[in-house]
């Protein structure tokens, strides 16, 4: 094996420099061989370079292990901070819901104020303010009603534009209910310029089917970006498409 040049410059040489060490008396030229290193300088095969070599195995390992426990505890302090993130979106949304509800327990204010045409009286009297105030009610804990529904809360004599805004501006919430009436509806663009100034929380409600292009800028908007609430048709009927439960748990976040 005179003058052989072996190669010790890593952990993988480590088995074939072992070996070497180990037959050594089996070898008559060994004090001849050299070993290669990584600055390509050769050297004799010792222990010393044997102990070396095991260093550098030892160190490839401790790194990968270093790199998974980092790894791990990174990862385990992102879902921590997520789940501590998440715990607090949850505590604001029920400190805010347990703040509207005391509100509304004192007697101040209404939960939604409902902005609609006349044409659809009998649709939002029926299916949507009823069931809405009673739900409204029941989750509160009060008798009075908790949905301002206009002409039933203003007082008689004095300007409507002031009695909206009044009334408008004592509610958390307002829920706009878009249909073919409402698009033709210059009274109900004034409500809603109202809720705007006043920057109330502004939900839609959706007739059936509309064409949402003969709307406002600001309510294309809305419709884009925002949880809408959805009547369609079933067997030529009107149905909510989600609960009241959830619809009110909802305004009273908002508020």
């Amino acid at each position: 094996m005179s003058g052989n040049i072996l190669t010790c410059q890593k952990c993988s040489d480590y088995t074939s420099v072992q070996s070497l060490l180990k037959g050594k008396t089996l070898i008559a030229d060994f004090d001849e061989l050299r070993c290669e290193t990584q600055k390509h300088v050769q050297v004799e095969i010792t222990n010393d370079l044997l102990t070396s070599l095991r260093f550098d195995c030892d160190r490839t390992t401790i790194i990968g292990a270093t790199v998974a426990s980092t790894v791990a505890v990174v990862s385990a302090l992102c879902v921590g901070i997520n789940v501590l993130r998440n715990k607090r979106k949850l505590q604001k949304r029920e400190d805010r819901m347990a703040r509207v509800v005391t509100n509304l327990n004192r007697g101040n204010g209404f939960a939604v104020y409902l902005i609609y045409s006349s044409v659809d009286e009998v649709f939002v009297r029926s299916a949507v303010y009823s069931p809405l105030n009673e739900k409204l009610k029941k989750l509160v804990g009060v008798e009075r009603d908790l949905v301002c529904i206009g002409d039933e809360q203003f007082r008689v004599g004095w300007n409507i534009y002031r009695e909206i805004y009044k009334c408008m501006e004592r509610s958390h919430v307002a829920v706009v209910v878009l249909s073919e009436g409402f698009a033709n509806s210059v009274f109900c663009d004034q409500e809603m310029d109202i809720a705007m100034q006043l920057k109330k929380p502004v939900i839609l409600l959706l007739k059936g089917d509309v064409d949402i292009n003969q709307y406002s800028e600001h309510i294309q908007l809305l419709n884009r970006t925002n949880v809408r609430i959805l009547f369609g048709y079933e067997d030529n009927e009107l149905v909510l498409k989600t609960t009241w439960d959830k619809v009110c748990e909802s305004f009273l976040q908002m508020g």
